[in-house]
């Protein structure tokens, strides 16, 4: 059952993560001139990383039962580590948001206002956009999440996937 879930989780953060990657690629120039945007590209790419690793993990891991790489395991530990920081974070946003709604009324008229005449947007149509788009975000963060514990579970039971590396 846990594994039917871990495979349908997987699907789900797959499209997300080829739009992470996209846009990572995207505003990696523009980081250059903002160096703040460092930060969310690293993590936007190790949400795709994480995702494409733990993918890679089920299909060719647990699937198909073939010998891993002990480099697999790291990356997804470390990437996961990443996304639970990331999903934290979007949670202390979601929680701010809830309980001022003030802010998102606030970001509304500032888009607004920043918008001119070229934003076709009401305030209560900008503010509904927003709203809409935080119960993506909660529903998002809820899966990344459920599938980050599912995939320390799977590494600890499929330990014997990932190859031991040789002392040279």
């Amino acid at each position: 059952m846990k594994l039917s879930i871990y495979r349908v989780l997987s699907f789900l953060l797959l499209p997300i993560a080829v739009i992470f990657s996209m846009a990572f690629l995207l505003f990696l120039r523009a980081a250059f001139a903002n160096p703040l945007m460092f930060i969310y590209l690293f993590l936007a790419a190790c949400i795709a990383i994480y995702t494409f690793t733990s993918f890679n993990f089920l299909v060719r891991g647990i699937d198909a039962k073939k010998i891993l790489a002990r480099s697999a395991k790291d990356w997804i530990i470390v990437n996961a580590i990443v996304c639970i920081i990331y999903c934290l974070a979007g949670i202390f946003k979601l929680f701010i948001f809830y309980f001022y709604p003030a802010k998102i009324e606030e970001i509304a008229n500032q888009l607004k206002i920043n918008g001119g005449d070229e934003l076709k947007l009401s305030v209560p149509q900008i503010i509904q956009t927003i709203t809409a788009a935080l119960y993506f975000l909660l529903a998002y963060i809820v899966v990344l999440f459920t599938h980050v514990i599912l995939s320390f579970q799977f590494i600890k039971q499929y330990n014997y996937l990932f190859q031991k590396q040789s002392a040279v």
